[in-house]
């Protein structure tokens, strides 16, 4: 018992740690972007990349929103590397959480990029052709069309984007499998197969999660879950993501989301009209004022954030509830939150105001205290 007692001492200061330097990394990172959005604006940056643009693509519009794009995309890489390498790599393998080795994180950093800067390509385009099309509406016409990317996204993540990085495998332990079934056929929900995902490709971590909308909704767990978890532990992660489906959560948290990309997308709008001139931005479809759109959408998501957050951790708290209710043992999920705080080395009371501000869960010291009160109340 004092050896056990040691173990979770030592692995808790290991988590302060590892979560200690996770929070300098985020606030780097949550200052990295505005203030190089900025030095493009405020040093004429944007400006020098629309007439280099110029040069390259001349009068095709299309290929000078790819160019500028991509050039804007060399700029921020040469910076979000470092941080990405060091929070990716580095910081996983000393806190032994991470299984890659350098090769294997390069490629998956390379084609993680490639997606990103294509999607977002294409995003883009779209939203210049928006602002070409409907220069006084245009932010509702943009609005629109991010709110069926997201839909469309949603529905293709786990059969497309996820495909990409990690193997599904149906679920080798048919007991578990048939216990996980069963468990969703009480509250409603079809499910085909139960998904092993081979994320001890990547990581020690260990997660489930209910992913897609409608036809391509399914039960994945990893593989670190399988191996660590006992099968009434599973089930309980398992019932709090069932939780999330019987409240249409996905659909609650989209809503929310959409909510705030209306915002600031409207505040788009606002800030070309109030600004573009000032930084030398001949109209709203001129390829130089992306960098201000960008800030400005960066702004109000930033602004956003603690609500969002708390609407999540809210959300969140009711899905605990449902897996108490739909378990009713306590101890099972006491000790799923405990296992899962040592393989993740999530911190129990992260500081108030980072939880506040950046925490779309509660915090395990919360999660366990609102399990033991429900057992107290039964």
């Amino acid at each position: 018992m004092i050896n056990d007692t040691n173990m979770t001492v030592k692995d808790n200061g290991k988590a302060k740690e590892y979560q200690a330097i996770r929070r300098k990394l985020t606030l780097v990172h949550l200052a990295l972007t505005p203030g190089l959005l900025a030095v493009m604006l405020l040093s004429g940056f944007h400006l020098v990349l629309r007439d280099l643009t110029a040069a390259v693509a001349g009068g095709n519009e299309w290929m000078r929103v790819a160019v500028y794009f991509s050039l804007f995309s060399v700029y921020f890489l040469v910076f979000d590397l470092p941080l990405s390498f060091y929070s990716g790599f580095r910081l996983e393998h000393r806190f032994g959480l991470s299984n890659q080795t350098l090769g294997a994180w390069v490629s998956d950093f390379l084609k993680r990029s490639f997606l990103s800067f294509a999607l977002s390509l294409a995003l883009i385009e779209l939203l210049y052709f928006i602002l070409r099309a409907a220069p006084g509406t245009w932010w509702l016409w943009a609005w629109a069309g991010y709110a069926f990317v997201s839909y469309i996204l949603g529905k293709i993540f786990p059969v497309v984007i996820v495909p990409l990085f990690y193997k599904y495998g149906k679920l080798d332990d048919e007991t578990l499998a048939q216990k996980v079934k069963a468990l969703a056929a009480r509250f409603g929900m079809p499910v085909g197969n139960v998904y092993s995902l081979n994320l001890s490709k990547t990581t020690r971590k260990a997660n489930a999660a209910f992913m897609g909308i409608g036809r391509t909704k399914r039960v994945v767990l990893s593989d670190t879950l399988i191996s660590n978890f006992t099968h009434a532990e599973i089930e309980t992660v398992v019932a709090h993501e069932l939780g999330h489906f019987t409240a249409r959560d996905v659909w609650r948290l989209l809503g929310f989301g959409l909510a705030v990309s209306l915002a600031a997308f409207y505040a788009g709008f606002l800030g070309m009209n109030a600004w573009a001139g000032t930084l030398g931005i001949a109209s709203v479809s001129d390829v130089a004022g992306l960098p201000l759109l960008l800030l400005v959408f960066y702004a109000v998501a930033l602004v956003m954030t603690p609500a969002q957050n708390a609407y999540s951790r809210r959300r969140e708290r009711a899905a605990d509830r449902f897996a108490l209710r739909a378990g009713g043992d306590t101890s099972v999920f006491v000790s799923c939150m405990e296992k899962l705080g040592r393989v993740n080395l999530a911190e129990m009371d992260p500081p108030a105001w980072y939880e506040w501000f950046f925490y779309d869960h509660p915090a395990l010291s919360k999660r366990i205290r609102m399990a033991e009160e429900f057992a107290a109340s039964v």
